[in-house]
């Protein structure tokens, strides 16, 4: 029985489930197993766990017995389902769980999702014909898969709950020293004030997602499905619910968070808002375009879209050059966000809830490495260097 998602009750061989609140009985004779529904409904009052706990003929019901011979691959699909309608992770999210289970998983356990066990996981994990980087990622994808079986009570104890990733290299982070943030700055502000309309609106634009991305540690995706009115300049705050979708056949610009827990309410500075708004005027006073709050705050009004990662990267990169800075990914940006706070001496714990990490130890993995030399050379928080 996995205590991470069933509780024990004061009567024996009775589990309750901490997040549906129903019971699981464990029943260990004439065969071992466990009873969760009653004609196919889940049990919600500990007066018929009892029954059935004390009933010495009591047999598996054939609700649960149809769910205990589903097999994983039909599950998988099901899985799938819910991470798209139920979970609304990401779409990139949800397409990488497709393609690693297309590629790696799919076929590779034809039986009963109930008769898989940790031995036989770590035994197709070691087969993989992979890197190893790849068949940690393989396993996360199992990893949640099982875990969303045992919230649907497909099975009691995930085969994977305890299996830990294989330690590999980590790769160097890079991030911008706060240097060369203040150079990037300082080349961009030549441009801004440039007479040429659309030399100054890419330079304007360029430096506004860099602050955005700076000032709070955002996800690509994240900064580019931020609207004008994400920002409450009253409550100074800002409003992360959205990352841009990236679903090709969609008209909506709008999709989920890479996760539920990647929704979130950040704090903001007077002078990141009046950044917002100070791109927002020049939109309005210097372009013909109609702006409105609504409006996501890097949109091509030309083509009416949002503007595409490759756009926005290849400006970026071309004020890289002109800086002379290092070329880092714009998500990079997020890793400077953290670094920096992190030699301001702020809690990884405050930074996690921030940034929308899923829980505290993914953010002590990512960046829990970063070296106190390392922390020592990044500089000052954010408004040092705006």
């Amino acid at each position: 029985m996995d205590l991470n998602v069933y509780e024990k009750t004061r009567y024996q061989n009775i589990y309750r489930h901490k997040k549906n609140k129903n019971y699981v009985v464990m029943i260990s004779s004439p065969a071992k197993t466990s009873i969760s529904k009653i004609d196919n409904k889940k049990i919600q009052k500990i007066e018929d766990a009892l029954k059935i706990r004390d009933n010495p003929k009591i047999k598996l019901q054939k609700g649960n017995e149809a769910i205990y011979k589903e097999e994983f691959d039909d599950l998988w699909g099901k899985y799938i389902s819910a991470c798209k309608d139920e979970k609304h992770l990401a779409f990139n999210t949800v397409k990488k769980k497709i393609i690693l289970f297309n590629k790696y998983i799919k076929n590779s356990f034809n039986k009963r999702i109930s008769k898989i066990t940790k031995a036989e996981v770590l035994e197709f994990i070691k087969k993989l014909n992979c890197s190893d980087k790849q068949k940690n990622e393989i396993l996360n994808s199992l990893k949640g898969f099982f875990s969303w079986c045992v919230d649907e009570e497909y099975i009691l104890i995930s085969p994977t709950s305890n299996i830990k990733p294989i330690k590999t290299e980590k790769i160097e982070m890079k991030f911008w020293t706060p240097d060369e943030l203040k150079q990037f700055l300082s080349v961009l502000e030549a441009d801004i004030n440039d007479e040429n309309i659309e030399v100054s609106l890419i330079a304007r634009r360029t430096r506004l997602f860099v602050l955005i991305e700076f000032s709070l540690g955002n996800r690509v995706g994240e900064t580019r499905a931020l609207t004008f009115n994400a920002f409450n300049p009253r409550l100074n705050i800002v409003t992360i619910y959205h990352s841009i979708n990236y679903e090709p056949d969609s008209k909506d610009f709008l999709g989920s968070t890479k996760n539920y827990h990647s929704q979130r309410v950040v704090d903001v500075t007077d002078r990141l808002i009046d950044e917002v708004l100070s791109y927002k005027s020049f939109l309005i006073e210097y372009t013909n375009y109609e702006v409105n709050n609504e409006d996501l705050i890097f949109f091509n009004y030309s083509t009416k879209r949002p503007y595409s990662d490759t756009t926005l990267r290849k400006q970026f990169y071309h004020y890289c050059e002109k800086a002379g800075v290092t070329k880092i990914r714009m998500y990079d940006l997020r890793h400077t966000y953290v670094a920096t706070m992190m030699a301001e001496g702020k809690e990884l714990y405050h930074i996690s809830g921030r940034i929308g990490h899923i829980n505290y130890s993914t953010t002590v993995n990512k960046y829990g490495h970063l070296s106190n030399k390392t922390k020592k050379e990044i500089a000052s928080i954010t408004d040092k260097y705006i």
